[in-house]
């Protein structure tokens, strides 16, 4: 009789465990449904802004870039491929539907696998709506931008930068050449490691024009102790990179560090330090910091173990990342 008893007693809090995680699954299933469909939104109003021409730099990147191709038509692919993201279909656009179906066909799978893990699919989701703000977009249309005014010899403008020869010398960068504020940004490009174990930028086929435009090859140690402001790179990098770029980023630059401790030298993250720009960029601009995920739906904060910044995020999509080669 006393063993039925505890058998009872067993069943009974085995039953409650059992619903209290169910409870927990359907809260996570929830919260990340509903992070998504803001996410996705987000990424339908940015289009319709695109369209609309409400966003004031997807004008001047077209209009750069026609610039080029009239006075240098020897650059008008190289400068129609950068125009792309003037459009509501260019790569970046692009790379944000990407993002986001890889993360929400991960939800199924991520909501029984406990809290850190459902954490960092929803600080991808929200990255990804940060990165469909239109103020944020136009910010990240000022690269391109730049490289075409660098590629007018003098002609255009940059836009919410300093000059190429007051950047290079407030940052005490190298010029790299015309193209180089797009030098780690995975839209463009990736790190590629030889035998030697060095890592060199490889620009994807329609931008590979760049590679002759440039003073040689660049490699990751030299560009990451000597790059200039870029916005990607020192504002948007949280942003617009997914979790598997970031994951090749992250190991680029362990392996490099551990290549110069090796030969007895010091080797800082290019991110370490923001490089310096406009005053108004630098108020405008800041770095993303994700939310974290309630533990309800009118919960105000997290445990301190959830609430490190997607930059952080080991999350790793199972599908592959979405290129522009």
């Amino acid at each position: 009789m006393q063993k039925f008893k505890w058998a009872r007693v067993f069943i009974l809090c085995l039953s409650l465990v059992l619903i209290g995680c169910s409870s927990e699954q359907e809260k996570s299933q929830k919260q990340l449904d509903q992070q998504t469909l803001i996410s996705e939104g987000k990424i339908v109003r940015l289009k319709q802004h695109i369209v609309a021409g409400h966003i004031a730099n997807t004008h001047l990147l077209s209009q750069y870039a026609e610039i080029i191709r009239q006075d240098h038509p020897e650059l008008g692919e190289l400068s129609s491929a950068l125009a792309q993201d003037a459009g509501p279909e260019g790569p970046i656009i692009r790379s944000l539907e990407s993002r986001l179906g890889d993360a929400k066909s991960d939800i199924n799978h991520v909501v029984t696998m406990g809290r850190d893990q459902v954490n960092k699919v929803y600080q991808e989701l929200s990255a990804i709506e940060a990165a469909a703000q239109p103020d944020t977009y136009g910010m990240m249309l000022s690269d391109p931008i730049n490289v075409l005014a660098d590629m007018s010899q003098g002609k255009l403008a940059r836009v919410a930068a300093l000059s190429a020869e007051a950047s290079a010398r407030i940052n005490d960068a190298e010029d790299f050449g015309p193209g180089s504020q797009l030098v780690g940004n995975p839209q463009y490009g990736s790190w590629q490691t030889n035998n030697s174990g060095n890592s060199f930028w490889h620009w994807y086929g329609q931008y590979a024009f760049f590679s002759s435009m440039l003073r040689g090859p660049i490699g990751y140690g030299n560009w990451g102790r000597n790059r200039d402001y870029s916005y990607y790179n020192d504002y948007g990098r949280s942003r617009y990179t997914s979790p598997s770029q970031r994951k090749n980023q992250q190991a680029t630059e362990r392996s490099t560090r551990q290549k110069f401790k090796n030969s007895g030298q010091r080797f800082s993250s290019p991110y370490a330090n923001t490089k310096q720009t406009t005053s108004a960029v630098a108020r405008k601009s800041s770095k993303f910091q994700s939310r974290p995920l309630a533990r309800s739906s009118t919960a105000k904060s997290t445990a301190s173990g959830t609430t490190s910044s997607y930059r952080n995020s080991s999350y790793q999509s199972s599908r592959s990342r979405f290129g522009g080669k």
